[in-house]
């Protein structure tokens, strides 16, 4: 199991109602794909935000740019930003 710190930045905190979370995941999920993954079966708005990547979506691990096959590690600190201006 790997232990992150999880933070939502941007238009993300406002539709999840949530800016930080701590979070155990099993090794077999230990990359940012698989995160959001299971991020995405929450259901609802955790659905839209996570089951498909789209462009205007930033995804750090511990403030370095990441990938999708960005291997996470216990102790990691992922944020995810969104900012779409209307």
């Amino acid at each position: 199991m790997h232990n992150l710190t999880l933070y939502y930045f941007g238009d993300l905190m406002g539709k999840l109602g949530l800016g930080r979370e701590t979070l155990r995941i099993p090794a077999s999920h230990a990359t940012i794909a698989g995160l959001m993954n299971l991020l995405a079966i929450r259901g609802g708005d955790w659905d839209k935000a996570f089951s498909s990547p789209r462009g205007s979506l930033q995804i750090l691990v511990n403030k370095r740019p990441a990938q999708l096959d960005t291997a996470l590690a216990s102790g990691d600190e992922i944020a995810f930003i969104e900012s779409i201006a209307l």
